[in-house]
């Protein structure tokens, strides 16, 4: 399993990568360009991320940009839908609009609100078939 953790917040990065101890190796970037450069390098290689961990409030490229540019790079390299990362979107604001705009139109499969509980972590994964329950 390989996860990219994306968050301007160096606490936060700490937090997940703790919680996925043991699930995989962790990629972990500090902001939106960062990733972009991370998934490029990942599907030049010829693999993709199985889980993208994305805060959507970041300065500069927000998750919202970030996730976009993701996606349309994932488009540009043939990368069918069911072989796509997962898109988790974490916030720390109680925000309905980031995300339902993340959910529905930046192509998300779900959220978490930080600080991020191992037990919500392991169910949102287990609901997205991407670790047994």
């Amino acid at each position: 399993m390989r996860f990219l953790i994306v968050d301007d917040d160096e606490a936060s990065r700490m937090i997940l990568t703790a919680h996925l101890k043991g699930l995989g190796t962790c990629d972990v970037c500090s902001d939106g360009g960062q990733a972009v450069e991370a998934v490029a390098r990942v599907l030049e290689s010829g693999r993709t991320y199985d889980v993208v961990f994305m805060d959507i409030i970041m300065p500069g490229q927000d998750g919202h940009e970030t996730l976009e540019r993701i996606r349309e790079m994932e488009r540009r390299a043939a990368i069918p839908d069911e072989k796509r990362a997962k898109a988790i979107m974490a916030t720390s604001m109680d925000d309905e609009d980031n995300t339902l705009t993340a959910l529905f139109e930046d192509g998300a499969s779900a959220y978490l609100v930080k600080p991020v509980a191992k037990t919500d972590l392991l169910a949102k994964l287990s609901a997205l078939g991407i670790v047994p329950t």
